[in-house]
């Protein structure tokens, strides 16, 4: 039955994450990123804080260790990875930026390598080539369409360094788990650690969003991207919780083709998905699951 419940919450985090990134790409129309984004964390820290109090008050089973952890993964996937990733949506689309995030394994994968000496077997080569290729399809898909070439290549080069962010971003989260922290626990702690940075960048910079000058159109794909991004959240970690990630992170990797889906049959005026599109995210997809299953069994 925990098998059945982590499939059946892999399978709807992997949804909501499609939902997620069409939602960015239409609210990104005729706003910032950076817009978006304080929205997604301010739902964050609405939802995950209350919870974390009310369930866990007065032991939250916090060390030095997971606190670092959770800052860490605040900074490194809620404000560094969202924020690249949100950017590249707005310049290359949903369906050409998720592909690309999916690549995280092949980076996890050849960090394992580099940083603690295992080995590369066939299996790994494959997943990696495999990912490689879709990337490449993807990408030449993205810069033969009749757009600037320069803000085509920038939307590829800031969607790859957002997949970096992604593929650290676990390590820390497990670290903080790891200790005993609870989940929700660990949610609003890295949300308000992100929080904190993120608009603390904003004030510095001068760019802290101004209600008055939003766009009210696409408020409500904000809204929808920020309350997506808190259940795909919940979703995920009970589906890491209820069965072994074996299960788990393969059935999340086919986000892509979801994203591909959607924007098909929703996003036709806004992005055009081609058989180019659908091979390349396709390739990435199995290769992923392929280094995914590899790195956790």
């Amino acid at each position: 039955m925990s098998e059945i419940s982590a499939i059946f919450f892999a399978f709807l985090a992997a949804l909501i994450v499609a939902m997620t990134s069409v939602a960015v790409r239409i609210g990104t129309q005729k706003n910032r990123s950076s817009d978006i984004l304080a929205v997604v964390l301010i739902v964050n820290l609405i939802v995950f804080i209350p919870l974390a109090f009310l369930i866990h008050h007065p032991n939250y089973g916090l060390t030095y260790r997971s606190i670092g952890a959770f800052i860490v993964a605040g900074i490194v996937g809620t404000v560094l990875a969202r924020s690249l990733y949100y950017e590249g949506i707005r310049h290359i689309g949903a369906s050409r930026a998720e592909p690309m995030k999916a690549s995280n394994p092949m980076i996890a994968a050849i960090a394992a390598v580099i940083l603690l000496g295992e080995t590369l077997s066939i299996e790994i080569i494959i997943g990696i080539l495999m990912i490689v290729t879709g990337v490449a399809l993807v990408s030449m898909e993205i810069t033969s369409r009749k757009e600037k070439l320069k803000g085509s290549l920038k939307g590829i080069m800031i969607t790859l360094l957002a997949s970096f962010f992604y593929a650290l971003d676990p390590v820390f989260n497990k670290v903080g788990l790891e200790e005993g922290t609870p989940i929700l626990v660990g949610l609003a702690l890295k949300a308000a650690a992100g929080g904190i940075v993120f608009f603390a960048y904003l004030w510095w910079n001068g760019k802290l969003p101004i209600l008055s000058k939003m766009d009210s159109s696409q408020w409500k794909w904000m809204l929808i991207a920020a309350v997506c991004n808190t259940c795909f959240l919940i979703a995920y970690f009970l589906a890491i919780s209820s069965g072994p990630v074996t299960i788990v992170f393969p059935i999340m990797q086919t986000s892509p083709l979801l994203v591909a889906g959607i924007s098909f049959l929703f996003l036709q005026r806004l992005e055009r998905v081609t058989v180019r599109l659908l091979v390349g995210a396709f390739v990435v997809v199995f290769g992923a699951s392929l280094l995914t299953f590899l790195s956790l069994s």
